[in-house]
């Protein structure tokens, strides 16, 4: 994994160095505005990210992107920006279904199949992945959950629960927090990109959220029962292009 990010900010970093040299010498008749070349380094950085993980709806997608930002340039005003977000659409799921075997012969790790759906404030990407999900028990007051491209399921034991730092790329986590301990308050940091995580945390805490969302969707499930000696915790972080689901149990 290591060495996929190597190579990944290796290629970004030249990339980026590179359209920036180019934007400011004007070898290109077409002029770009700042904000033009800011959102194509992004843009660059998500495709060359798809494509040294392998995922075929990143690369797809930014591409779309890209044709929509430089449609002038390419000749292809004619065709509206929804109707390439489509054919983007389509020509995913079709590629996804034709590499599907191939990918997971070789990659097993990235076994999964992807569901779109719509949230209360906007489209997502719910994964559905058909892989074993990772499955542990922690003991520590202080847990980290990664997931990329994958499935983990964590069972959180602590007596004296401090933070959890829970970091979802293009997977989904469900991570369970009923049998911890607080003595006065904890934090939980949240990093949902592309996927989708669930907290199953004791109906008697008291949650305060601190969350940024972006084309993501933020949902509470259960009933709170709450008194003067409830422990509060509170969830920073951010949603982008995912959920976060929190059951009260």
């Amino acid at each position: 994994m290591r060495n996929r990010n190597g190579i990944f900010w290796g290629i970004f970093l030249v990339l980026s160095a590179a359209i920036l040299v180019v934007s400011q010498m004007h070898l290109i008749t077409y002029s770009f505005s700042f904000w033009t070349v800011a959102v194509t380094i992004f843009l660059a950085a998500v495709l060359i990210k798809s494509l040294v993980y392998f995922s075929i709806p990143g690369t797809v997608f930014s591409l779309a992107f890209l044709a929509i930002l430089y449609a002038k340039p390419l000749g292809i005003t004619a065709i509206v920006p929804w109707t390439l977000l489509g054919a983007a659409l389509l020509v995913s799921i079709g590629l996804s279904m034709i590499f599907r075997p191939l990918i997971a012969k070789h990659h097993p790790w990235m076994n999964y199949s992807k569901g779109y759906t719509r949230g209360h404030h906007g489209p997502f990407v719910q994964m559905d992945y058909t892989a074993k999900p990772d499955v542990k028990t922690v003991n520590d007051p202080d847990v980290n959950v990664y997931v990329k491209m994958g499935s983990s399921i964590r069972y959180v034991k602590s007596e004296d629960f401090n933070s959890a730092d829970i970091n979802v790329s293009m997977g989904d986590a469900k991570v369970y927090f009923d049998n911890v301990k607080i003595k006065d308050s904890a934090t939980i940091n949240v990093d949902v990109s592309f996927g989708g995580a669930e907290l199953f945390v004791p109906s008697d805490w008291i949650i305060r959220q601190g969350i940024d969302t972006n084309m993501g969707t933020i949902t509470e499930v259960g009933n709170v029962r709450t008194d003067e000696d409830s422990p509060e915790i509170t969830i920073t972080g951010r949603v982008s292009v995912g959920s976060l689901k929190i059951n009260y149990i």
